[in-house]
């Protein structure tokens, strides 16, 4: 499931919650898929916590928070570069970064 996002807007949540702006799993994907690849896709997908990070844009320079459902960080995590970020301090994106929201990973194209 590859699927590319344009970032709008001066924040964008993330997480599975269907109301945050960008949801894991794309719901709209996901129910398209064949049940078996549902099935396999669902065991990575509930590592990504239902309120997980949000990208806030400043003056066109992008950050990352992990923020969790309780705004004390998320259950798996929020990964840069292979590196774990702390709960809710801000993090600056970069070209090229691997993202990875639990299990999910993403590509930030700045």
């Amino acid at each position: 499931m590859r699927n590319e996002y344009l970032l709008t807007g001066d924040e964008i949540s993330i997480g599975r919650a269907p109301d945050n702006k960008l949801t894991i799993p794309d719901y709209q994907v996901f129910s398209e898929l064949p049940g078996n690849k549902q099935r396999k896709y669902y065991k990575l997908l509930v590592r990504v916590s239902r309120r997980h990070a949000k990208i806030v844009c400043v003056d066109g320079r992008y950050s990352i928070y992990d923020i969790g459902s309780r705004d004390s960080g998320s259950s798996h995590g929020t990964f840069i570069n292979g590196e774990r970020i702390m709960p809710q301090q801000q993090y600056e994106l970069k070209d090229g970064d691997i993202i990875r929201f639990g299990s999910v990973e993403a590509i930030f194209r700045g």
